[in-house]
């Protein structure tokens, strides 16, 4: 029986570094919603020297609601795949690497994700453990490491 490898955890302190520069955030101090969302907690944790950003216009907060709202939601990613193809037939072994580079979109990305410097998330992991039982294999895929962190949606919400 395989060990599960440990699932580093997110941490106390929020760490600016990993929202996306494409993600609006909020610094609407009357926000009735600001103490649960996303985009508020991470634009009070901007450095001091962020001059520009996307942000979140305060009139967008009609009776207590707001479309851009973004409930902080944690989950775990992984880190790597150095080790996917070790019990793998020599026969499948091409067929596979192939189909999941193409889920991957090509063979940069492929390596980036297989080295770890990209961070698989869970509904790539689940394609990937589906793909390999798919393919007649029914061990129980793991990947280098795994580490919990925010998402970040990308919502583009309805006009009203």
């Amino acid at each position: 029986m395989e060990i599960k490898k440990e699932i580093k955890p997110i941490g106390t302190e929020f760490d600016f570094t990993t929202v996306p520069s494409w993600y609006a955030l909020c610094t609407n101090n009357a926000c009735p919603l600001k103490a649960d969302c996303l985009r508020y907690v991470a634009a009070q944790h901007a450095p001091s020297n962020l001059e520009t950003a996307t942000c979140v216009m305060p009139q967008t907060l009609h009776n207590d609601q707001c479309r851009w709202y973004d409930k902080p939601t944690i989950e775990v990613w992984a880190a790597g795949f150095s080790h996917l193809y070790d019990k793998v037939l020599k026969k499948d072994y091409t067929v596979m690497r192939k189909d999941i580079t193409k889920f991957l979109h090509g063979a940069k990305l492929y390596y980036e994700y297989k080295r770890g410097e990209r961070a698989l998330s869970s509904g790539q992991q689940q394609w990937i453990r589906n793909y390999v039982k798919s393919r007649g294999y029914e061990w129980e895929v793991e990947f280098d490491s795994y580490f919990e962190a925010y998402i970040f949606h990308c919502q583009v919400p309805s006009n009203r």
